[in-house]
């Protein structure tokens, strides 16, 4: 993703294709795993990225109307709770392979969104567009983290997912 040379409604373009194309992703990947802990981290990653796509449009259209950046005050993960816990606890991923690829895939797209929207932040002068994009970075950072954890104890901690813990 070369975006040296971009303007930033092209940057904006590219960043709501990106997630766009994440959340389909995450929905997809939702569906195979077998995991409730994993299917509820990456339908919780979808919504994310839902949320990322659904705030800039809204910047889009605010450059384009009045020429002002918006605010925006990040997404949250919610609380993940089991109703029945043994049945989640120590089960191994049936699809453990898949699971482990597709962290994988989404912990490179996590990278390349959030190198985007760094660029994005320090391309930009106006405080509340810069906030903007930091945040978003960040919010990419921390998704790349906690697929980072999973798939570190994925691949070598017998195949549990731990997230929800």
């Amino acid at each position: 993703m070369d975006t040296k040379n971009l303007g930033l409604s092209e940057a904006i373009d590219m960043a709501i294709e990106a997630e766009l194309k994440a959340r389909k992703f995450y929905q997809d990947a939702a569906k195979k795993v077998s995991n409730p802990r994993g299917q509820n981290l990456l339908k919780q990653l979808a919504d994310f990225e839902k949320n990322h796509y659904d705030k800039l449009n809204d910047l889009k259209k605010s450059l384009k109307k009045e020429g002002k950046f918006i605010e925006y005050k990040g997404t949250q993960f919610a609380p993940f709770k089991i109703r029945v816990k043994s049945e989640v606890d120590g089960v191994i991923e049936t699809h453990k392979e898949d699971a482990v690829n597709i962290i994988s895939l989404a912990i490179n797209a996590e990278k390349k969104a959030y190198e985007l929207y760094k660029k994005m932040a320090d391309d930009t002068k106006d405080p509340q567009g810069k906030s903007m994009f930091l945040k978003l970075s960040e919010e990419e950072t921390l998704h790349r983290r906690i697929l980072s954890d999973e798939f570190y104890q994925l691949s070598n901690e017998g195949g549990v997912w731990t997230w929800g813990e």
